[in-house]
């Protein structure tokens, strides 16, 4: 019976342990069966600082100049002279291409003949009409005199229309042999490609003897050079879905290539997509935004990728803390004050309370005497580093900002203590060096406990109890 009793004993004592411990006191969150004084969380401490903050987008993009022409013909014929090469720099109205012009002098030729053709008919055709007008008079005085007949003046009534009806084809026929004369001479004028533009030949895509080709609906025509005009260029970014509510032309940029990183090149926000797009196998929605380069840099070059920052908010002299001192907590585990002042203020902006109580609150915690107190606390625009607080906190409070593992761990009223130099520097490298640098922590910290089996004197101290 004994040996039933004693481990049926055992086993209500450890679950009693269990369930005392499992216990919490007031809104401190811990144990009624205190076990052990929790140690002092080391931290880091600031001040906040009065100083301008900016607020950036960040976006790739690929360079590109602002006026690129690419030069292809307009008739079909044979490249018979190209007197520039790529990375030639060209004048407006410099030749860039010759082409054979054979059979566009022969139309120029056939049509100035049929022109004059057509002159001399219709002087032939003025002449008739005039003859045709004496014969009709003569006609018409006869008849005063009943000389000739009714049907011979009607006849040569009849031969003057058709001299006047022979004058107006003539000049029908005239206008369309000169309209296909300008044609002519239009093509022949065609087979000369000059440089709409002053640039650079950027690309060559077509050599001399080539055949190049006019474009149809279906087909392309043949593309012989791009001409670029290098003295302005632009930056074709992709701004991310979430970020493009927050971009606007004329916003100021700093443009970063990959060559030369550390020196920004200025630009200015020129135009916005009003839709986006999505790369092919990618679900990112992206919205195409040009950007304006408005310094000569030699450094940009057409083809280029960079990274576009924008600047789309901007505060001078605002209250500030680095982004990391912010975290966030759970209602319950907040005091009573804080949870009770964030109501007020989420009513304040129309948010509803059941999607209130959704919400994680945002936090700094203070260094007061040794323990970290919560102060609820609206923020505003944040850059890389820091972020604005527009209330909850005064300049002169001192604030946590780290290490990540204590920052994770506080609750209103640890304890805590400021953190010694040299860990200091160890611990903001980021959240998983401090995580691994806790474990560390802890195993050095843990006590050597020498169980019974692996000392036979415990062994014995223990039976003896």
């Amino acid at each position: 019976m004994r040996r039933i009793l004693v481990p049926l004993a055992l086993v209500a004592l450890v679950a009693a342990v269990f369930v005392v411990n499992g216990l919490r006191e007031g809104n401190t969150d811990e144990s009624l069966l205190h076990v052990a004084t929790p140690d002092a969380l080391p931290v880091l401490v600031t001040q906040p600082q009065r100083e301008p903050i900016v607020r950036t987008v960040q976006a790739p993009g690929d360079v590109e100049a602002v006026l690129e022409v690419e030069i292809s013909s307009e008739v079909p014929a044979k490249i018979e002279e190209m007197p520039v090469e790529e990375g030639d720099t060209v004048k407006s109205g410099q030749l860039l291409c010759r082409l054979n012009d054979v059979e566009y002098r022969a139309l120029v030729d056939s049509g100035e003949a049929g022109v004059e053709a057509l002159r001399a008919g219709i002087r032939q055709a003025d002449a008739d009409l005039e003859k045709c007008q004496r014969d009709l008079t003569r006609q018409e005085r006869l008849a005063e005199r009943n000389a000739t007949s009714a049907l011979e003046l009607a006849d040569h009534r009849t031969t003057l229309v058709k001299a006047q009806a022979a004058v107006d084809l003539g000049t029908h026929q005239l206008a369309e042999a000169q309209a296909m004369l300008r044609r002519a001479r239009e093509n022949l004028e065609k087979t000369i490609i000059v440089s709409p533009i002053d640039g650079i030949v950027s690309k060559v895509q077509a050599e001399q003897g080539e055949v190049v080709v006019t474009g149809t609906m279906n087909n392309p025509g043949t593309v012989i050079m791009t001409i670029t005009d290098l003295a302005q260029m632009q930056v074709r970014a992709r701004v991310d879905e979430t970020d493009v509510p927050l971009v606007k032309p004329g916003q100021s940029t700093d443009i970063f290539l990959p060559s030369d990183p550390q020196r920004p090149i200025l630009g200015r926000v020129l135009r916005v997509a009003t839709s986006g797009s999505k790369a092919a196998g990618r679900d990112v929605v992206t919205f195409e935004t040009l950007v304006l380069i408005e310094t000569d840099d030699p450094r940009v070059k057409p083809g280029m990728t960079a990274n576009v920052e924008i600047e789309v908010a901007r505060k001078d002299d605002v209250l500030t803390v680095p982004v990391q001192a912010v975290v966030h907590r759970k209602r319950k585990d907040l005091p009573e004050e804080i949870v009770e002042q964030f109501d007020r203020r989420q009513a304040e902006l129309g948010i509803t309370e059941r999607k209130s109580k959704a919400q994680y609150l945002a936090v700094v915690f203070s260094l007061d005497e040794g323990e970290a107190t919560p102060h609820c606390v609206r923020t505003g625009i944040a850059d890389e580093a820091r972020v604005e607080l527009i209330e909850g906190l005064a300049v002169d409070d001192q604030i946590i900002t780290g290490p990540y593992r204590s920052l994770d761990q506080l609750k209103q009223g640890s304890k805590v203590k400021l953190d010694e130099p040299e860990d200091s520097e160890k611990t903001t490298d980021g959240a998983e060096e401090d995580t691994a640098l806790a474990d560390a922590d802890d195993e050095e910290a843990a006590p050597d406990v020498d169980t019974p089996d692996d000392n036979p004197d415990a062994t014995e101290v223990a039976k003896a109890e």
